[in-house]
């Protein structure tokens, strides 16, 4: 196929229609952009905006609501369990401390009397005499 030949030409004036017709078509897609926005329109406008953030406000305010009452759930959850644990820690604490109380001040009636034996030194007379 030749560059300067008729049936290149057909071919590139088909190309240049459809390249036209399709300029042509989205200008006057686009002439609808170029138009002002009226008072009226702009109120529109403004009162999408408002109810929208009046919804994301709401959804906003619930999930920190439900935030609030996981967290005083969790709240609640460590406060039992520092209980459930430290309780008996206390307890057993201060049973030993009055255990050891008891058992460092003697009570007389359960003392065993114990014999005091007197041991004496011999001397060499009294090994001698006897």
């Amino acid at each position: 196929m030749r560059i300067f030949s008729p049936e290149a030409y057909k071919e590139e004036s088909y190309i240049m229609k459809i390249i036209l017709l399709c300029s042509i078509l989205f200008c006057t897609i686009a002439i609808p952009a170029l138009g002002e926005l009226t008072v009226e329109d702009i109120e529109k406008i403004d009162e999408k905006i408002q109810a929208s953030e009046t919804r994301i406000k709401e959804y906003i305010n619930i999930k920190n609501e439900s935030i609030e009452k996981r967290l005083s759930l969790v709240t609640t959850l460590i406060v039992g369990l520092m209980a459930l644990i430290g309780i008996p820690i206390v307890a057993l604490t201060v049973m030993i401390g009055w255990q050891s109380v008891k058992n460092n001040t003697p009570e007389k009636k359960n003392e065993v009397p114990t014999p005091k034996v007197e041991i004496t030194h011999r001397t060499e007379r009294s090994a001698i005499n006897s």
